[in-house]
């Protein structure tokens, strides 16, 4: 009796344990592929009873006001660092561009050209007071120009062509931005530079040129331009790097010598008369600040998708996440 008993307790669970077996996906079978994400406007969900036309108007509306993202790299999931939009980063270019050029607008000398009384000057300021050197002004210029072209070389090792060209918009925006404020600021502001700034009663006490003394840009000392552009590109590419490599020291090593040039083209304006140390101390701060902003705004052109992988020998498995954010 009891081998009846077995016998039918066997048969009756030998069907139950096959439909298991043949819905339940062993573990060496391939995975399955990736659920695709519907390429569906951004729409609250409709009312159970809402007309379907209603509901086709609504997605219409939502896909003529949806932004056109630029893409470089479709098939990569994770780069590039920035998502761009046409609609966005173009016109934010272009008013930097105008922005920066702007100050060159400027062509009355300042109040007090070509000589000014250091008298209301700060004690930090008077330090530097009639300080001039167009060695040092040249040196200013080829390190921030050295340091755009380090961040493009970063970029472009770390990224090819279309990513670097994608991620180099946002850190061109950081700078633009910039260079915006700190025009608004010297236009606003008209201080002096500080090679206006000599003694009047030394023949020799003025080491800038007349010419120089007269001009329109002399009168653009507050912020420096140059300190706000050098600390928006460390900052920005930092940002940048460390969307890339985020458990990497690479990003840390690259801030560190983006700073490091920054602060070398701080002194270089100090020394050559260009600016005072409270105008590189204003650009610095609000170059960092921009540089973090801006490229903190712009997303990441990644969006999370589950992924699960079964091991091919059947005795492993894992999970991982690829996708857009």
């Amino acid at each position: 009796m009891s081998r009846v008993l077995q016998i039918a307790l066997a048969l009756a669970v030998l069907p139950r344990a096959a439909a298991a077996q043949a819905t339940s996906p062993s573990l060496s079978d391939p995975a399955p592929a990736p659920p695709t994400v519907p390429d569906e406007p951004g729409i609250a969900s409709p009312a159970p009873d809402a007309p379907p036309t209603k509901v086709e108007d609504a997605k219409d509306i939502a896909r003529t006001a949806a932004l056109t993202p630029i893409i470089p790299h479709p098939d990569e999931p994770t780069r590039p660092a920035f998502l761009l939009y046409a609609e966005i980063d173009p016109p934010i270019l272009a008013v930097g561009v105008v922005f920066a050029l702007g100050r060159r607008a400027k062509t009355e000398p300042a109040f007090c050209a070509p000589a000014c009384d250091r008298v209301k000057l700060n004690a930090v300021d008077k330090l530097t007071a009639g300080y001039y050197s167009a060695a040092w002004s040249r040196a200013s210029d080829y390190l921030l120009a050295g340091l755009g072209a380090g961040a493009a070389a970063v970029l472009l090792a770390d990224d090819g062509v279309l990513g670097a060209l994608n991620d180099s918009v946002v850190i061109g925006e950081a700078t633009l931005s910039a260079t915006a404020i700190a025009s608004i600021m010297t236009l606003a502001a008209g201080r002096p530079r500080p090679f206006l700034y000599g003694d009047p009663g030394d023949p020799d006490g003025y080491k800038a040129p007349l010419r120089v003394r007269n001009s329109g840009d002399a009168g653009l000392s507050f912020l420096s331009s140059h300190t706000a552009e050098a600390f928006a590109i460390a900052t920005s590419l930092y940002v940048a790097e460390h969307r890339l490599h985020p458990r990497s020291a690479r990003p840390k090593i690259i801030l560190g010598a983006g700073l490091a040039i920054a602060s070398a083209t701080a002194v270089g304006r100090v020394m050559s008369g260009y600016h005072f140390i409270t105008d590189v101390i204003g650009g610095a701060v609000v170059g960092s600040s921009l540089g973090v902003l801006v490229a903190s705004v712009h997303g990441s052109p990644v969006r999370v998708v589950p992924v699960v992988d079964h091991g091919a020998s059947g005795g492993q498995a894992g999970a991982a996440i690829q996708g857009r954010f």
